[in-house]
C-alpha cells in the first residue's frame, strides 16, 4: 500500500492572516485571565474586610475618609441623623415591585463630617404622585453598617434630577455625592454606609454579596485560547499538501 507523502507548504496570505490573528486571540485569552485575577483579588479583599471587626469611624483617623481603604469595611457610626432631609433613590425594585432606597444623612459626633446612610428599601404606594410614608430614623446615637461604593447601589456621578416631595423628602434619579456636598455645605464622605440587615425596621434590607464574576472571565479565556488552538490546527492541516512526485 502506497502512502501519499505530504509536506508543509503554507500560502502567503493565509500565513499573514494567522500571524495577525493568532497573537490577538492569545492576547485576549491572557487579558481575560488577568481580569479573572483582578476579580479574585477583589473578592478576597471583600471577604477579608467583612470578616474584620467593625471600624469605629470616630477612631479611624484620616483612613476613614479614604474611599479605597474603606470599601466593604464594616463600620460603626456614632452621632446623629440630620432630620431635615431624606433622599429617595427612584426605580429600585424588590420582588418585582417598584420602590425606593432611602438614604439619610448622618453627622459624626463632634465633627462636621456627614455620611449618607442607606437605610433600606420601601415599596412605592399610591402611585408616583403620592408622598410615601418614610419612617424617621429610630437608631440615633450609634449605627452599624458596611461602607459601600455609591455607584454599586445605583447611584451615579452624573448630574442629579431632584423632586422635592415635601416633609423633607427628596426623590432623585441619581445622586452626585460631590454636588450633594456642595449644595448642602456638607463635608461628605466619598462612600455610603449600608445598614446591617435586621428585622422590625420597616425597611427591606435584602442585601446580597457582590458578584465579582471570576468564573465568567475564566470561561472567556478558555474560549479565546480554544479559538487560537483551532486556528493553528486548521492552518497546519490545510497547508499540509501532497509532495510533488518530481521532488
Amino acid at each position: 500500500m502506497s502512502t501519499v507523502k505530504r509536506q508543509f507548504r503554507p500560502g502567503l496570505w493565509p500565513s499573514i492572516a494567522v500571524a495577525l490573528l493568532l497573537p490577538l486571540l492569545i492576547g485576549l485569552g491572557f487579558w481575560q485571565l488577568d481580569r479573572a485575577g483582578q476579580k479574585e483579588a477583589l473578592e478576597e479583599a471583600y471577604r477579608s474586610r467583612q470578616a474584620a471587626p467593625p471600624m469605629d469611624l470616630m477612631a479611624a483617623g484620616e483612613s476613614g475618609f479614604e474611599r479605597e481603604k474603606m470599601l466593604w469595611r464594616r463600620v460603626l457610626l456614632r452621632g446623629e441623623y440630620l432630620p431635615d432631609k431624606q433622599f429617595l433613590l427612584d426605580n429600585q425594585a424588590q420582588g418585582g415591585k417598584p420602590g425606593y432606597l432611602i438614604f439619610s444623612p448622618f453627622r459624626l459626633a463632634g465633627r462636621e463630617t456627614v455620611v449618607l446612610v442607606n437605610r433600606g428599601w420601601l415599596p412605592m404606594t399610591g402611585g408616583r404622585d403620592a408622598v410615601p410614608d418614610v419612617p424617621p430614623p429610630a437608631d440615633n446615637g450609634a449605627v452599624r453598617g458596611t461602607a459601600k461604593d455609591p455607584q454599586s447601589t445605583g447611584l451615579a456621578l452624573a448630574g442629579s434630577v431632584a423632586e422635592d416631595l415635601g416633609r423633607g423628602l427628596v426623590r432623585v434619579q441619581q445622586l452626585d455625592l460631590e454636588a450633594l456636598a456642595r449644595s448642602n455645605n456638607w463635608s461628605l464622605l466619598p462612600y455610603v454606609v449600608r445598614l446591617e440587615q435586621q428585622t422590625g425596621s420597616g425597611f427591606v434590607r435584602d442585601w446580597r454579596e457582590p458578584g465579582f464574576g471570576r468564573e465568567k472571565h475564566l470561561g472567556y479565556a478558555f474560549q479565546w485560547f480554544a479559538m487560537a488552538a483551532a486556528l493553528l490546527i486548521i492552518y497546519l492541516v490545510v497547508n499540509m499538501k501532497p509532495k510533488p512526485d518530481h521532488e
